[in-house]
C-alpha cells in the first residue's frame, strides 16, 4: 500500500477488519495431554462447543488447520460459529482453498463475511476462487470496499503467477518526500508482510527503487527518500510463471520481491513464504496425481482415508476390466499362440512404468505453470525423443529375452515393435492428458496419474494383441 502525505494515526491496513470492540471470552478448561481431531469431535458430540474452540487455541497454527480439516462438515461450520473472528480467520488463511468450497458453500455470506475480512486479500482471492459465482458475488458486496476492489484485482492474475501469488500489503512512499517524512508515515502505518523493505515510486506508481528500513532509520531526515534508495531493483513482471519466481528467489535469496505490471506500476510483493507455500502445494499435487494418496492422511480417520482413495481405485477398477474386455476380443489370438499371453505383464509394466514417470515430470513442470507457452513445443519434443530412445531400449532387451526363452525369432521381432510402440505411446497419451487438462482449467493433478495409466493400459492391450493377431494372420 502506499502511504499518502497525511498521518491521522488511524490508518487502516487493507484487508483487515478493525478489531471487536469488546474481548472476546476465553474460557478456561482442562488441558489434556494429548489433542487429536478425535478428541475434539468428542466434545462436540457432548455439545461442550467451547471446550472444543478452547482444545483448538491450544493448538499450533499449522495443526489447527490440520485438524480443522478432518471435522465433518457440520462439525467446522459449528466451530467456526463460536469461534473468534480473528481465530476462524488464522485457520481459514492456513487451509488448502479447495478444501473450504463444501465449508464456506454451506455458511450464509453475510455470517462468514466477518471472518472473511480478516483474511489478509491475497489469501481471499484464492478462497474465493473456488466458491460458485452467486455466493462470490454476494460477499464481494458484502466487503469494505477497499478491500472488495483488491481482491477482485487478485482474481484477473493467474492463480499460478505472480500476480496470483502476490500480496498487497507492502509499503511503499512517493518520491518526492524526504526521509524525516517518510518516517512519520511509516509510524502510521500498519504492520506490512515485509517491513524490512520500502518501496520508492514515482507519481504514476511505477517502481523507482526500495529502501531498506535500516537505510532510512541512518540517512539524514532532510534528504530527499531517493538518496536512500537502491536503484537497480531486482522485481517479478505479475505475469511471471511459479518456475520463474523460484528462480529469482534461489538465485538473489531475497524474503520479498516486488511485482510490477506491464507498465512497471508497483501492484504487490511476493514473499519467500508465499513461494515455500506454492511449492509444498505443487509437491502435494504431484505425489496424489501420480498415487491417489494425500500426504496428509497421518492425520485422517481410517473413514476418511478410505473415502479419498476409492476415486483412483474405482478409476484402476475401470480399467482393468476394460482390459479384461478387450483381451476376450482376442480370445482365439490368445488360445492359438500361448506366449502372446506370457509377455501381457511386461508390456503393461512398461507403459505403465513411462506412463507414471511422464507424469510426474509434466506435473512439476506444465502442471504448475513451470513452463511458458512458447517452449511447450520444445518441451513436448525432448520428451518424446527420450520415450523413443527409452522405447527402443526396452524394445530390444525383452525381444533378446524372448528369443532366448522360446527360440522364436519372428515373435521376437513382433515383441520389440510392440513395446516400441507402447512405450511411445504411453509416453504420449500422458503427455496429452495433462496438456488437455491444463487447457480446460482443470487441475492436471486431478486428471493424472490413475486416470492416464487406465486409458495406457487398455489401448496398449489393443496395440499388443491386434499386432499379435495381425502376426498370426500372416503366418498361417
Amino acid at each position: 500500500m502506499e502511504l499518502k502525505d497525511t498521518c491521522d494515526g488511524n490508518i487502516k491496513e487493507p484487508g483487515l477488519a478493525n478489531p471487536p470492540a469488546e474481548p472476546e471470552r476465553d474460557l478456561t478448561f482442562p488441558v489434556p495431554e494429548k489433542i487429536s481431531p478425535a478428541l475434539i469431535r468428542n466434545k462436540l458430540k457432548a455439545g461442550g462447543l467451547a471446550e472444543a474452540v478452547f482444545l483448538v487455541k491450544r493448538l499450533s497454527p499449522a495443526l489447527r488447520a490440520e485438524f480443522f480439516l478432518q471435522l465433518r462438515v457440520a462439525e467446522q461450520k459449528a466451530l467456526l460459529s463460536a469461534m473468534p473472528p480473528a481465530l476462524a480467520a488464522s485457520i481459514l488463511a492456513d487451509c488448502d482453498s479447495a478444501s473450504l468450497v463444501s465449508i464456506l458453500a454451506g455458511i450464509k455470506p453475510e455470517n462468514i463475511t466477518p471472518v472473511l475480512k480478516l483474511i489478509s486479500p491475497d489469501n481471499l482471492a484464492d478462497i474465493l476462487l473456488r466458491l460458485p459465482k452467486n455466493y462470490l458475488q454476494e460477499v464481494i458486496k458484502l466487503l469494505d470496499p477497499e478491500l472488495s476492489a483488491e481482491v477482485e484485482k487478485l482474481m484477473t492474475f493467474d492463480p499460478e503467477s505472480a500476480g496470483g501469488l502476490m500480496t498487497t500489503r507492502y509499503l511503499s512512499v512517493p518520491d518526492v518526500i524526504t526521509v524525516g517524512r517518510a518516517i512519520e508515515l511509516l509510524r502510521c502505518a500498519k504492520r506490512p508482510d515485509t517491513p524490512s523493505y520500502i518501496y520508492i515510486v514515482d507519481a504514476s506508481g511505477r517502481l523507482e527503487g526500495v529502501a531498506p528500513l535500516r537505510g532510512l532509520l541512518l540517512t539524514d531526515s532532510r534528504k530527499s527518500v531517493t538518496s536512500a534508495m537502491v536503484r537497480n531493483v531486482i522485481k517479478l513482471k505479475s505475469s511471471a510463471l511459479k518456475k520463474e519466481i523460484i528462480d529469482v528467489f534461489n538465485q538473489y535469496h531475497f524474503i520479498s520481491l516486488p511485482v510490477v505490471d506491464e507498465k512497471e506500476r508497483l501492484v504487490g510483493i511476493v514473499t519467500f513464504d508465499d513461494v515455500i507455500t506454492a511449492m509444498r502445494q505443487s509437491e502435494k499435487e504431484v505425489i496424489q496425481g501420480i498415487t491417489g494418496v494425500d500426504p496428509r492422511e497421518v492425520f485422517k480417520t481410517t473413514f476418511a482415508v478410505t473415502r479419498s482413495r476409492l476415486p483412483w481405485m474405482t478409476v484402476t477398477i475401470m480399467g482393468g476390466l476394460g482390459c479384461a474386455v478387450i483381451g476376450s476380443f482376442f480370445r482365439d489370438t490368445l488360445a492359438e499362440m500361448v506366449m502372446i499371453g506370457i509377455f501381457i505383464p511386461i508390456i503393461l509394466a512398461l507403459g505403465e512404468s513411462i506412463g507414471v514417470q511422464m507424469t510426474s515430470i509434466v506435473l512439476t513442470t506444465i502442471g504448475d505453470g513451470g513452463i511458458p507457452r512458447a517452449e511447450l513445443s520444445a518441451f513436448v519434443y525432448k520428451e518424446f525423443m527420450v520415450s523413443l530412445l527409452i522405447g527402443l531400449y526396452a524394445g530390444v532387451v525383452v525381444s533378446v529375452a524372448s528369443v532366448l526363452l522360446f527360440g522364436n525369432i519372428n515373435f521376437g521381432l513382433l515383441l520389440s515393435a510392440t513395446v516400441f510402440i507402447s512405450v511411445c505411446w504411453a509416453a504420449l497419451l500422458s503427455l496429452m492428458v495433462s496438456i488437455v487438462m491444463k487447457k480446460l482449467r482443470v487441475n492436471p493433478a486431478v486428471a493424472s496419474g490413475p486416470l492416464a495409466l487406465a486409458l495406457i493400459d487398455m489401448s496398449t492391450m489393443v496395440i499388443y494383441l491386434g499386432s499379435a493377431a495381425f502376426f498370426l494372420s500372416l503366418v498361417k
